[in-house]
């Protein structure tokens, strides 16, 4: 298993980029799995998925590591519980150590707002090793102007269904040789796979909390580093908006897209996440001095 996390050469500097149709058939042989990070055989990600999104770089000596992430309130970003700690110690990473790109995510031709972060919270229930309930919050310094994406609750079943699209966002690798840096967020259509076939070729695979999902139909498209923590998307018909019901979490082989990558469901950690976000509210803007 790779938790989509990858070296890159940048500038003298070792960049670590972390982070349609059902498959009811064995995949090729069970694989070892690991964390990967870009998106693979996708395309540029339109504006509506964009918004979003949110460029991660935690700074730690002298690398840097890239993850992606999603923003769910002005003042909180949701990504991968891997993108926040010490993958050796499980020691949490220093808030100031990040730095988190917004609203122009990805090289859009919007100036992205840059944000500098207060706290780290790891969801209490993430195990860095076996890499079950990937998740972690960002408290921003400082409110984004950028839309917090709508998160799936226990209301949005119908997304979760095997063989429905989603849509897989990332800023990571295109490939696995990629030797520079994505820019530019990139999204890419897969299916999700039935619990019992993703037990059987995503172990370890924890139902309750993970998704899994693979494209059977060409087999191009899939997560690799630097997608940890970016947004599995989903259409709600009903409300015409695009909902979060998975965050990048990790994969297997060398960004294999035969071979499935894996999400944390979102469903079962919104009342977490909304927790949090009631704990840091957006501070008031003070009101400009008189003349």
């Amino acid at each position: 298993m790779i938790s989509l996390l990858a070296p890159l050469k940048l500038a003298g500097l070792t960049v670590a980029l972390f982070g349609a149709a059902y498959l009811g058939v064995p995949a090729a042989r069970q694989p070892t799995p690991s964390a990967r990070a870009a998106v693979i055989g996708g395309a540029p990600a339109p504006p509506a998925a964009l918004s979003s999104v949110a460029e991660i770089l935690n700074t730690d000596g002298h690398q840097v590591h890239k993850c992606t992430g999603t923003v769910v309130s002005a003042t909180v970003i949701l990504t991968a519980g891997h993108c926040a700690e010490n993958g050796s110690t499980g020691a949490v990473n220093k808030s100031s150590g990040y730095t988190v790109l917004t609203g122009g995510a990805g090289g859009s031709t919007v100036t992205p707002q840059v944000s500098t972060v207060f706290a780290v919270i790891v969801n209490e229930g993430f195990h860095r090793r076996t890499v079950d309930d990937d998740a972690a919050l960002l408290i921003l310094s400082a409110p984004v102007a950028a839309p917090p994406v709508r998160l799936a609750t226990g209301a949005d079943r119908r997304e979760l269904r095997p063989g429905s699209t989603a849509m897989i966002v990332g800023l990571g690798k295109t490939s696995y040789a990629q030797p520079r840096p994505t820019v530019g967020a990139r999204w890419a259509a897969t299916v999700l796979q039935a619990a019992p076939w993703c037990s059987r070729y995503a172990r370890p695979f924890f139902a309750g909390s993970e998704i899994c999902a693979v494209d059977p139909r060409s087999y191009r498209t899939g997560a690799c580093y630097g997608d940890s923590g970016g947004p599995l998307l989903a259409l709600d018909t009903a409300r015409a908006e695009l909902v979060q019901i998975g965050i990048t979490s990790h994969g297997y082989g060398r960004c294999s897209t035969r071979l499935p990558s894996v999400f944390t469901r979102v469903d079962p950690i919104a009342s977490w996440v909304e927790a949090w976000i009631q704990a840091y509210p957006p501070r008031p803007v003070p009101p400009a001095p008189q003349p």
